[in-house]
């Protein structure tokens, strides 16, 4: 029926990317079978998803363009650990006391984090980039990827399609590890707070502690998810399910915040904020909690020291160009804004009330009438392949496999090399 026992030298990731396609296009094993037109049984499929065969080259042209897989990434399965380094960089990882244990009841335990660390031997020292590559792909451990990722809790999406997202996120993760381990340009997320947040207060002042931690004053963050990317922390931009906006999580120790790119650019900020305070203060689902997240979202965009020098004197009507002005140079959503207004009790219920019903008779509480103009796009990740690339560590056909394009996408994206 069109499957071989032989291998035609497929990535050793092709079973695991081919079920979470299957999965992200929400397809059964019976459905699949039926979009190749019968070429292949269901049961075959399963075969392929588990790695115990492989599709014959026919059927694999077919799987390719049904579930519109990227170019094989040709790179290794998992992290090689070296446990020389191992404990000294978990242990700069790891909060002390409280927070250390707070980690460890969420299953992160000390022994089961793996950082990727540089390799300082001499020997590593002395290899070039390609050898140093190879290297690498051989040490890659044999282990399922998504053993090693743990996701914050989303009661709203189905369990094949949060399977799905932690296929997909672990390959992410696992891709982003290794080149920056290739490149020797590891960074490692340095959690600044040892608190917890139990009331808005705390949210408050946890808010304002990391933007004093990060020296940013009462100014906006521009491209808040490169910002976080630079100080460690993974991010990423996905074209996700229905009902999917933002979650965060670990991969072997390594945190990461993932984002619907559809979303307004408003709305992404807020999210990745929010996911931020899931990162450092622990990954729940208590709704009391969320919304003290929230809170702490809306105070790390917008400080509570601008939003007074628009609103006071308390109860003051406001003109609806001061809020427009705010989103513009904060980044965040009019109603975040009047939210965030009535929380710090600068207007009234009634005057939020009534906003909210205007902004419902205009149709804008879906799509505002004013757009923030800044962007919000992960790219340290680019930017290290594009440096790959020119500096002749990884070609071009390996490099756009990372970057899940074509080689021709890739080139036309870097322009010129001199």
């Amino acid at each position: 029926m069109g499957d071989s026992s032989t291998k035609p030298g497929l990535d050793p990731t092709f079973p695991i990317r081919l079920r979470a396609a299957r999965l992200r296009a929400g397809l059964s094993l019976e459905d699949l079978a039926q979009k190749l037109g019968g070429i292949v049984t269901r049961q075959a499929i399963a075969k392929y998803e588990k790695g115990l065969i492989s599709p014959s080259p026919e059927v694999l042209q077919h799987l390719l363009q049904v579930l519109e897989l990227p170019p094989s990434p040709d790179i290794p399965e998992e992290i090689p650990e070296e446990p020389e380094e191992l404990e000294a960089e978990v242990r700069a990882f790891v909060l002390p006391g409280a927070e250390k244990d707070r980690f460890q009841s969420q299953e992160i335990k000390f022994q089961e984090i793996t950082v990727p660390a540089f390799t300082r031997n001499n020997n590593d020292l002395s290899q070039t980039p390609a050898e140093r590559a190879l290297r690498l792909k051989q040490s890659w451990a044999d282990l399922t990827p998504e053993e090693g990722i743990e996701l914050r809790p989303e009661p709203r999406l189905p369990r094949k399609q949060v399977l799905a997202l932690k296929l997909t996120l672990s390959e992410k993760m696992k891709n982003y590890l290794w080149l920056e381990k290739l490149l020797r340009q590891e960074k490692l997320f340095q959690p600044p707070l040892a608190m917890r947040i139990r009331n808005e207060q705390e949210a408050e002042s946890a808010a304002g502690e990391l933007r004093r931690h990060w020296d940013l004053g009462t100014g906006s963050v521009v491209n808040l998810l490169t910002f976080l990317e630079e100080r460690g922390l993974k991010t990423f931009k996905l074209d996700g399910p229905e009902k999917f906006e933002s979650l965060s999580g670990f991969y072997r120790g390594q945190p990461f915040i993932a984002v619907e790119k559809s979303l307004p650019v408003d709305r992404i900020r807020f999210r990745t904020a929010a996911e931020l305070a899931q990162v450092m203060f622990g990954l729940v689902n208590e709704p009391e909690i969320i919304r003290l997240y929230n809170r702490f979202a809306a105070a790390f965009l917008l400080p509570a020291k601008i939003l007074e020098e628009y609103f006071l004197p308390a109860g003051r009507k406001i003109a609806f160009s001061e809020l427009a002005e705010l989103k513009l140079r904060y980044g965040i959503s009019l109603q975040a804004i009047m939210r965030r207004a009535l929380d710090l009790e600068l207007v009234t219920e009634r005057r939020f009330r009534s906003f909210r019903e205007m902004m419902n008779e205009k149709g804008w509480l879906w799509k505002e009438p004013v757009e923030y103009p800044g962007e919000e796009n992960p790219t340290r990740f680019r930017r290290l392949l594009h440096y790959a690339v020119s500096s002749e560590i990884l070609d071009l056909n390996r490099a756009a496999g990372l970057a899940e394009i074509t080689p021709e996408q890739l080139k036309k994206e870097m322009g010129e090399i001199f």
